[in-house]
């Protein structure tokens, strides 16, 4: 059965694909919300503006999830909170690799990843950017999921740690039940196929098996926290 296997392994090699995925996200206050924030367009503003997430995949099926940084921003950091640096979701083993830095410090967090099965499908199609995508939806008790995958990409993968369905995530909307809540809003903007995958190999290649528990992580910020509490006597104070 070894034999088997390793004789596969370059076969289904030449079939697998590198992708590089672009997705634009946002959220969307209710009408409620703009209205209590009418004298603070600027909030508004900065709340709704638009974000950039790359998702590469591999030939693994290993999904690398990245925020890409704004351009003149001032990079501010916030003391008392940390910095999700990538993501890396394996979504046949169920696992999920976090690079995260509190401060100077960085942590590699290794936990089990929780895909939601409840989906219901749908026969609904539409065309996202010339792929043609799929319906799914999911209730649950705050919200309503609504996802467009592609069939024809063959990945679980999807943005914002999203994925499990049988093909690519292309756009998800979250819909609140509630009046006051925001609308999360992400659709995939461009696709390519990569051949050379030197521009996000080096992330899977660094996953490293000196992680610690998702569980151990929280105790280390709730730590950090008191100590920043402490100090400065708030919730954390803006850092240059």
């Amino acid at each position: 059965m070894k034999i088997f296997i390793l004789f596969l392994l370059p076969f289904v090699s030449l079939f697998a694909q590198n992708y590089k995925v672009e997705y634009e996200g946002k959220s969307l206050l209710s009408e409620q919300e703009k209205k209590r924030l009418a004298a603070y367009p600027d909030i508004i503003e900065q709340y709704e503006s638009p974000k950039t997430y790359d998702l590469f995949v591999n030939e693994n099926n290993l999904c690398l999830s990245k925020e890409r940084p704004k351009l003149n921003s001032n990079n501010m950091e916030m003391i008392g909170s940390y910095t999700i640096n990538y993501t890396i979701i394996n979504p046949v083993e169920k696992i999920i690799y976090e690079d995260i830095n509190i401060e100077n410090r960085n942590y590699k967090v290794k936990s089990p990843l929780k895909l939601d099965e409840n989906w219901v499908f749908s026969r609904d199609t539409k065309t996202i950017n010339g792929i043609v995508a799929t319906k799914a939806t999911m209730e649950k008790s705050k919200n309503t999921y609504e996802v467009w995958f592609a069939k024809s990409i063959k990945t679980k993968c999807g943005p914002n740690n999203f994925g499990g369905l049988p093909g690519l995530v292309l756009e998800i909307t979250i819909k609140p039940k509630n009046e006051t809540g925001s609308t999360p809003i992400v659709k995939m903007t461009n696709i390519e196929t990569i051949n050379n995958d030197k521009e996000f190999n080096s992330y899977f290649n660094n996953i490293s098996d000196k992680t610690i528990s998702r569980g151990e992580f929280d105790k280390i910020y709730e730590d950090y926290q008191k100590k920043v509490q402490e100090m400065y006597g708030g919730n954390g104070v803006d850092k240059d």
